[in-house]
């Protein structure tokens, strides 16, 4: 996080990857006080507009528990989605999944080994991850799987596979930081 400091006054985004960096170091430390300074390192790169969006999806949360807003992503969803990005059959991500049991793990092991490379891979950006979280959490009714399913699969494809491991994660509502 150290090279993309905020500016106050500069426009600044700031892409997924860059709190993917931080999540893999917190997932790699024990130490609290690293821990601490990791989470300190990314709140002082985040710009104020997105400060809420930032600390939410580092709990893997999108809203306070208090407003009972969940993701309501199923882990069959979440094969399929995986399939469609890797080309791969839902029967062998089901069945990595039994075997490894974190299906975060799995869509990035699965997209390192996709054959077809994207060139064009676009950056994610906070706000782009958040605001398609929030249009899949707010899902109801008729049709809201099958725009679910199109919503993963255009984050997924968009992503790199260090940040399909923590979209895949926060999907599940398993992002089990630290």
């Amino acid at each position: 996080m150290s090279s993309h400091h905020y500016q106050p006054g500069c426009f600044h985004i700031l892409l997924y990857s860059q709190i993917v960096e931080t999540y893999a170091k917190i997932e790699a430390t024990t130490k609290r006080l690293e821990i601490t300074r990791l989470l300190v390192e990314l709140i002082n790169a985040t710009p104020h507009s997105i400060i809420d969006k930032v600390v939410y999806l580092t709990q893997g949360k999108l809203y306070p528990d208090f407003l009972g807003i969940e993701l309501g992503v199923a882990e069959k969803l979440l094969f399929r989605a995986l399939a469609r990005v890797t080309g791969q059959a839902e029967s062998k991500v089901a069945t990595l999944y039994k075997k490894l049991g974190d299906l975060g793990t799995i869509a990035e092991q699965l997209l390192k080994d996709k054959t077809q490379v994207s060139f064009q891979r676009e950056a994610l950006s906070v706000e782009e991850i958040y605001n398609v979280f929030d249009t899949i959490a707010h899902e109801k009714g008729q049709g809201s799987i099958d725009s679910k399913l199109r919503h993963l699969t255009s984050l997924l494809g968009k992503a790199s596979p260090t940040e399909a491991k923590y979209i895949t994660r926060m999907a599940l509502g398993r992002l089990r930081l630290g």
